[in-house]
C-alpha cells in the first residue's frame, strides 16, 4: 500500500487564504446588492438582466418623450379651440350688429357708429385669426410657415 502524499503547511495556508478571499468577495457582492436593493448592480452580475434593464430604460425615455409631445399637442389643440371659439363669438357679435342696423329706425349716424363697431370687430377677428402659439407659429395656419395667414387688406 502506498502512503498518502503529505500536504505542506504552505499549501494548506495558501488554499485557506484563497478560500477566505473568495468568500470575502462573495460577501462584499451580496452586501452591495443588499444595500442597493438591486439584484443586478453591474452588468457583469447578470448580462441578460442588464440588457433587459437597459431596454426598459430606453422604452421609458421614449414614453416620456411621447408624453411630452402629446402634452404639447393637447395644448396646441386647446389653444386652437379657444381661438376658434373667440372668433365665432366675434362673428356672432358682428352678425347681431348687422341685423340690428337693418331696421328702418336707424339714422345714418347710427349706421356709421355700427360701421365703426364692425371695423373694430374685424380688427379683433384678424388679431384672433393671426394669434401665435408659444413657438411663434400662427395657430390657424396649419403646417405652413410662420408668416401671417390673414392679411388686413
Amino acid at each position: 500500500m502506498s502512503t498518502p502524499p503529505r500536504l505542506g503547511t504552505a499549501f494548506v495556508y495558501d488554499n485557506a487564504v484563497r478560500n477566505i478571499g473568495a468568500r470575502q468577495t462573495s460577501l462584499s457582492n451580496l452586501q452591495e446588492n443588499l444595500t442597493s436593493s438591486k439584484r443586478v448592480v453591474r452588468a457583469s452580475d447578470d448580462p441578460v438582466a442588464a440588457a433587459q434593464a437597459e431596454r426598459a430604460l430606453t422604452r421609458i425615455e421614449r414614453i416620456k418623450t411621447d408624453q411630452r409631445a402629446l402634452e404639447t399637442q393637447r395644448n396646441a389643440m386647446a389653444l386652437a379651440e379657444s381661438t376658434l371659439g373667440e372668433a365665432v363669438g366675434l362673428i356672432q357679435d358682428a352678425r347681431e350688429l348687422i341685423v340690428r342696423a337693418d331696421t328702418p329706425t336707424f339714422s345714418p349716424s347710427d349706421r356709421r357708429t355700427v360701421a365703426n363697431e364692425l371695423k373694430g370687430l374685424r380688427e379683433q377677428l384678424l388679431a384672433v385669426a393671426n394669434r401665435k402659439d408659444t413657438n411663434g407659429i400662427p395657430v390657424l395656419n396649419a403646417l405652413s410657415s410662420a408668416a401671417e395667414p390673414f392679411k388686413n387688406s
